[in-house]
């Protein structure tokens, strides 16, 4: 579908959930695909709800939660707005995340905190769930 969409040479190519339902293997092939076809001059237009996707292919990632644009700019950006690194809190029924710009803070913080935890990296992932007000459970 990619390749007849291509034949006229657009500049602008609109792909919709290109990879749902792929396996792992030939989703990051159709992600090198559409990598080569930006770096070739064409602006590519992607919905997606696999947040990694966008953060992995796009330059610019803009939220539409309940039909209202909730932020665009750089998938960096965005994530750099939370802080650097994430805290995941788990108990039995729950899950929370806390943001710091240091992996110190982080780590400072789950020391003191009696609840399991761990330290990982912020994604855009976090950013969709911040911004746009859900939680995980």
């Amino acid at each position: 579908m990619i390749a007849r969409a291509l034949t006229h040479g657009p500049n602008l190519l609109f792909l919709d959930e290109p990879t749902v339902g792929l396996d792992p293997a030939i989703r990051r092939r159709i992600w090198a695909l559409i990598k080569k076809i930006n770096q070739d001059g064409v602006t590519v237009f992607l919905t997606t709800h696999y947040i990694e996707e966008a953060e992995f292919l796009a330059s610019r990632v803009g939220f539409i939660n309940e039909g209202q644009m909730v932020t665009q700019g750089s998938p960096q950006a965005i994530m750099d707005s939370l802080g650097q690194w994430a805290v995941d809190l788990y108990d039995q029924d729950n899950h929370e995340t806390r943001f710091f710009a240091h992996r110190e803070q982080a780590g400072a913080f789950i020391q003191s905190n009696a609840l399991a935890g761990s330290i990982r990296r912020v994604n855009l992932e976090d950013a969709f769930l911040s911004l746009t007000g859900r939680r995980v459970s």
